[in-house]
């Protein structure tokens, strides 16, 4: 094997003590290359062509970079590690990637890619690559053989045949199968008894998105073909709600408070820092390979105004500039696994409500705030904006739950004006208006032609708190009746939150089964949840034990980093069989 590096690479001889000094791994940690920022990549030439490898990268650097991360792309796929500047032993996701079935080209060749965060410096130390067996297995009753395989997204497999060892060509069988994390069974092959039989494995990329939008009651793609959203929340990332993540052990209540006060105690800088160390650890590229090997194909990504202004500057000269850093690298990162993205908006400037769910709690200010309104449009303009032509973007939900507005006419007269101000920007995305204030239904909300609202989605919310197993079954049928009774209106509907309370996989099947069969959208709530250890109810994962939660108040900055840093869902998170997914 050979490989050959892209231009703009610079070595890095880093003669000083690092964390692996003493250990087999320090001579592969103390030199590497980085890429000043510009994307670049490497090619391995000389493997076996269309064949499964497994690769694993290795990156990290002297322990003044800490909280530098890489991403590497191969395949098509997107996988990410951030150096903490103090492991003395291999971790995946801090430093080294693994890509347990890249797979070369027909040239025998494969195609590294990597970069840092935006301009941030992106760093590759070394790689690993040997082939991976592909168990192929095979059931002869004669006269015929059933083949069977396991297939991954984003390959095409060839089942073909040979009748003598010697021959040149192998003989295909049928059409390439498309894979899709499952395994594939390909049965009643005749003359089974005289052949020979392998599956070849070919990169087939997944299909580009085309942007979504609504026909009748169903959103559709490009070709007109129906894609019902099935997914989960990213909840407690990007808005940290105390009771379901890692976010302070010390009390303090919501997202605005943590970062005051770690601005406070070691400046923006740090806290800022600080804050992405949680938030690249709470989701990573494994939660989104659980997602895509779930058989999901969306995720509701909550944000709120903190993510795009600073947080003591809500005019247009308070915009970070790197407000899209994260939510641009989750969009990319899901539309590389077949995975939309609803940007959903959980807290506008003000408030919506005195929910601590809307970042800050106890505001609802925005309702008679005209100021706290302009700025909130200013923000979805640019939100718009910047996502006019992505068409993993799956739409944008204005406002969750406004739910302490000072009347209906309220809520409707803010849905209409932030409506005009997003088709403004962006005339092509889905626009999601909730229903989720008052009667929480369908009723809360008009039909669409009274304000001359098109290509929009009504979502509902479904929680059923302290209800029983029936209570929940039917709060399920009663949202399906409500979409029904509605139809006349053309327009798709989306429960963008809901949770069957712990009360079994059966009855999260049950309400799976009620919004499939009639063609309604949805997103669990949510995808990780630290409420409980397994099998608590709310998290398709949920931690399997406590790892420690930092004192925002009193800890160190290191501690507090090393602690949020614990939170990864492959460290200390299991799949949670209770929730019917």
């Amino acid at each position: 094997m050979t490989f050959t590096s892209g231009g703009g690479y610079n070595v890095y001889d880093y003669s000083g003590t690092t964390p692996f000094t003493g250990t087999p791994f320090n001579s592969l940690m103390e030199t590497y290359l980085y890429n000043n920022g510009v994307t670049q990549t490497i090619t391995l030439s000389n493997l076996q062509a269309n064949s499964i490898y497994n690769l694993v990268i290795y990156n990290a650097a002297n322990p003044g970079a800490a909280g530098r991360s890489t991403f590497f792309t191969v395949n098509g796929n997107t996988l990410s590690s951030t150096w903490n500047g103090t492991s003395n032993s291999l971790i995946a996701g801090v430093d080294f990637v693994e890509f347990p079935s890249a797979i070369s080209d027909s040239s025998g060749t494969m195609v590294i890619t990597y970069t840092g965060s935006g301009s941030t410096e992106g760093d590759i130390n070394g790689f690993q690559i040997y082939s991976t067996p592909f168990i192929i297995n095979a059931a002869y009753a004669s006269p015929n053989v059933a083949v069977s395989f396991e297939t991954l997204a984003g390959f095409n497999y060839q089942l073909q045949y040979k009748t003598n060892l010697t021959d040149a060509n192998w003989i295909s069988i049928g059409n390439p199968i498309t894979g899709n994390n499952s395994n594939q069974l390909v049965n009643d092959l005749t003359n089974g008894n005289n052949r020979f039989y392998r599956v070849e494995a070919s990169e087939n990329p997944l299909a580009a998105f085309t942007l979504l939008h609504t026909k009748g009651t169903s959103i559709v793609n490009a070709s007109g073909e129906i894609v019902q959203l099935r997914g989960l929340n990213l909840g407690g990332w990007f808005v940290m709600e105390p009771w379901m993540c890692p976010a302070d052990s010390g009390g303090l209540p919501d997202t605005y408070s943590i970062i005051t006060e770690l601005d406070s105690r070691f400046g923006v800088a740090v806290e800022q820092s600080l804050i992405k160390t949680y938030q690249t650890s709470w989701i990573t590229t494994n939660d989104l390979n659980n997602i895509k090997h779930g058989g999901f194909n969306c995720v509701r990504v909550p944000v709120w105004w903190g993510n795009f202004y600073s947080i003591t500057n809500t005019t247009s000269s308070g915009w970070r500039s790197d407000a899209f850093a994260e939510l641009d690298w989750v969009i990319t990162n899901c539309a590389a696994r077949g995975i939309y993205v609803v940007i959903d908006m959980h807290g506008v400037i003000g408030g919506q409500s005195t929910s601590d769910d809307t970042g800050e709690q106890n505001q609802n200010t925005y309702w008679t705030n005209s100021l706290e309104q302009s700025e909130t449009a200013y923000m979805w303009t640019q939100i718009a904006t910047h996502y006019n032509s992505n068409s993993a973007v799956a739409g944008y939900d204005l406002i969750n739950e406004p739910d302490n507005a000072p009347g209906n006419t309220a809520v409707l007269n803010a849905y209409n004006s932030l409506y005009n101000t997003v088709r403004a920007a962006d005339p092509g995305h889905i626009i999601i208006i909730e229903g989720t204030f008052g009667n929480w239904n369908w009723s809360m909300l008009p039909n669409p032609a009274t304000y001359g609202w098109t290509n929009i989605v009504y979502s509902m919310h479904e929680y059923q708190f302290g209800g029983s197993l029936s209570k929940v079954e039917t709060g399920s049928d009663n949202q399906v009746s409500d979409f029904n009774n509605h139809k006349s209106w053309d327009v798709p509907d989306y429960i963008g939150e809901w949770n069957d309370m712990g009360q079994g996989a059966a009855c999260y099947d049950y309400s799976m089964n009620d919004y499939n069969g009639d063609g309604i959208n949805w997103t669990m709530w949510a995808y990780k949840a630290t409420a409980g250890l397994i099998p608590s109810g709310w998290g398709w994962y949920d931690p399997s034990y406590w790892p420690p939660t930092p004192n925002v108040s009193t800890d160190t900055a290191a501690t507090i980093s090393l602690d949020w840093q614990q939170w990864q869902t492959t460290t200390s998170f299991g799949e949670n069989s209770s929730v019917g997914l």
